[in-house]
Order: structure tokens, then sequence, then C-alpha cells
């Protein structure tokens, strides 16, 4: 299922039920086409990856919409903890290794 985007491209539909749910827990809302192009765009919003057409309009319906704006914020929390954690550190003699081999294969210049 997709939803139009409001400027000639359709875009996929993600996983809306639970948001539904926490809608209609938050005044009685139910789950629209702005909300299905939110969820569906969550990631590409959060990783700067929108035309700043449908960066603008998502942005305006966050504004308005408290259960998108919550899994918004929880998503962006989950990244930058993620980001912030999950990182593997190389150990310099590995970093060396890897230098010297590929000087010997003729892949890097001296």
């Amino acid at each position: 299922m997709s939803v139009p985007a409001g400027d000639g491209e359709a875009l996929p539909v993600g996983d809306v039920s639970g948001l539904e749910a926490e809608a209609r827990a938050v005044g009685g809302r139910t789950v629209t086409e702005p909300c299905q192009e939110a969820i569906a765009t969550l990631y590409s919003f959060l990783d700067g990856e929108l035309t700043p057409k449908v960066r603008r309009r998502i942005q305006d319906h966050l504004d308005d919409c408290a259960p998108c704006l919550s899994k918004f914020d929880f998503e962006a929390e989950l990244k930058a903890l993620v980001g912030r954690k999950c990182r593997d550190e190389v150990p310099d003699s590995l970093k060396s290794r890897v230098a010297m081999a590929l000087k010997l294969a003729g892949d890097v210049p001296s």
C-alpha cells in the first residue's frame, strides 16, 4: 500500500497499527493520510534524506500530531543512542597491518 506524498510521488506506508491505537488514546484522533506519510518517511526524515518541500510538510504535520511526534521522538532518541553506543574501535595494530598490506599490493600510494 502507498499513500500520495502530495507532490506526485507515492510513498510506501509503514505499519501504523500501533500508532492508530496511540492516536485514539490521545484525543480520539484516527490515523490519517498525513500520519501514514509521516510514518512512511520517518527514517528518511531523521536521516535528512527528504526534499525541503516534503520535510516541511512532515514537520508541519508533526507540529500538529502528538502521536506522530511521539513516535518520531522515540525513533530519534533510539537512533542517537545506537550512534553513541555502537562504535567498534579498530586496534592500531590492525590498521597498520591493513595499510602495510595495501601498500605491498600497490593499492596505496607511498
